[in-house]
């Protein structure tokens, strides 16, 4: 047996695939094991360049790098690829390799002897895809964990709450230091820093009783390079953000209900509060209500004794004086307590204006304020009891004036807007402090000195307000004045409850 039958036997013996290469990566020779894993034959292949061959265009200039520095050494070396079937299939194999040298020394051609290694390396990539999903999923689930503990927490208000989540999600990415996230619920808006929209984002809707609230939106910046059309987000991911989003969706509906429930605790505990305010200002008010009725009867009575000392006529004209201002505050308190129930009769509102402001003219004029007049002539009549409309007239006015104090001007402006009327009272006075600002149609509440005023000026307002089922809200800033805005239907749309 010559040399080349001897050699042409290992080839074929061998259980590995062997293949011999010229220094430029020429194929010389290869075995039946070659022919049947790559699916050519020797016929096809004998010449033609491995790496052109065999190896993807990205890796072709490193693997003929490798293989031809390794091939320089005088042992066997050893390096690991992959080969590109006929059909496309990859096929990973372990290769040792030895420099084949003629009689001189001189290096003329490279032997490869390979082991196939694919199922090997495709079970260990298997391995390694269960160990990442396991990985993320697990990332995932503590991501939803964390979420589920914030919107339990009854000491967090919504919005504390959702900026939490906003910040919590990017944890439950494959990279949460690129991956940034958005959240909008009506008209509120959190994001992380450094959020922009990428070519990389997922949106999901929040809903709420099957209405859509918002969206909350994730973007990966600098992803890794993926195939057009492929998605950088695993199917892990976008269920992770679209159960994320129905927990929101719960989050904001619980919290909603909550804060909703407060409210109307808190309104039934100031309803409570004030009727029992109102009973005993009522019990209060009727009480002294005669007593005081006898003492200014018998000092108007003591008035009309002739020839009375200056001193005693002063004296009670100050009783007489105190008598009036007494019965005017059991006006007030009999009206906020609901006493004095209206009497609703046709009215025209432009009139009951005028005779109210008659009232506060003295006041007005004594501390220099001016009274400007913008009625609207084409006002409908309304549905109301004359002496409540006038009486909340007079203590809009009435604090306009004293807030002004020596100086300023004060606007009464009426209009029509569709079924409703509007009585419009500004000042430029020196405006309501915000925190003082919500709290001034509450019972007993003033700014004013304890011989000023009661507190019970514009809770009778609104009392009076609401019984016309008309509506009152107010605009004031420190510096800027401030402007009361009534409103009550029309004739033919009110239908007050006796």
């Amino acid at each position: 047996m010559n040399l080349q039958e001897y050699y042409d036997t290992i080839m074929q013996l061998s259980h590995g695939i062997v293949v011999t290469l010229d220094l430029d990566g020429g194929i010389i020779h290869g075995n039946s094991r070659l022919e049947s894993l790559t699916g050519y034959t020797m016929k096809e292949l004998a010449g033609l360049d491995w790496f052109e061959t065999f190896v993807v265009e990205e890796r072709r200039e490193q693997a003929r790098k490798d293989v031809l520095e390794k091939a320089g050494h005088r042992d066997i070396s050893r390096i690991s690829g992959k080969i590109r079937s006929r059909s496309g299939d990859n096929i990973y194999i372990d290769w040792h390799l030895k420099a084949l040298s003629d009689s001189d020394g001189s290096t003329i051609s490279i032997l490869c002897v390979g082991q196939d290694v694919t199922s090997h390396m495709l079970k260990q990539k298997g391995l390694l895809r269960e160990k990442f999903t396991l990985i993320e999923r697990n990332k995932e689930l503590n991501c939803l964990y964390e979420i589920s503990k914030l919107g339990g927490d009854v000491e967090l208000g919504l919005q504390e709450t959702l900026e939490k989540i906003v910040h919590l999600l990017p944890s439950g990415f494959q990279s949460p230091e690129s991956t940034h996230v958005r959240l909008r619920v009506g008209s509120l808006s959190w994001e992380t820093d450094g959020f922009r929209k990428t070519e990389n984002i997922l949106v999901e809707p929040v809903e709420s009783s099957s209405d859509i609230r918002g969206s909350i939106t994730v973007a990966v910046e600098n992803g890794e390079r993926v195939g057009k059309g492929e998605s950088v987000f695993i199917e892990d991911e976008k269920d992770l953000l679209s159960t994320a989003a129905q927990q929101i969706s719960i989050i904001v509906a619980k919290k909603e209900i909550k804060s909703v429930k407060k409210q109307l605790e808190q309104q039934l505990r100031q309803a409570d509060r004030l009727a029992k305010i109102g009973q005993f200002s009522a019990g209060v008010a009727h009480e002294i209500n005669e007593p005081l009725a006898n003492i200014l009867g018998y000092a108007q009575l003591a008035l009309q004794t002739p020839d009375l000392p200056d001193q005693v006529r002063m004296d009670l004209g100050n009783i007489v004086d105190s008598s009036l201002h007494a019965r005017e505050i059991i006006k007030k308190i009999m009206f906020f307590s609901r006493q004095l129930p209206p009497q609703f009769i046709p009215t025209n509102l432009n009139e009951t204006i005028t005779e109210a402001l008659r009232i506060t003219e003295t006041a007005a004029k004594r501390s220099n304020i001016e009274i400007i007049c913008d009625f609207d002539e084409s006002l409908p009549p309304i549905s109301a009891d004359p002496q409540h409309i006038k009486q909340v007239m007079v203590n809009l006015a009435a604090n306009a004036i004293q807030a002004m104090g020596d100086g300023g001007r004060l606007n009464i402006k009426t209009l029509n807007n569709a079924n409703d009327v509007y009585i419009i009272v500004e000042d430029n006075g020196p405006g309501i402090l915000p925190d003082n600002l919500k709290q001034i149609f509450n019972p007993f509440f003033t700014t004013k000195d304890v011989d000023k005023g009661t507190g019970l000026g514009l809770s009778v307002v609104l009392g009076i307000v609401k019984a016309h089922k008309g509506f009152i809200q107010v605009h004031s800033e420190p510096g800027q004045g401030t402007r009361f805005e009534v409103a009550f239907p029309c004739l033919q749309s009110n239908q007050p409850t006796e």
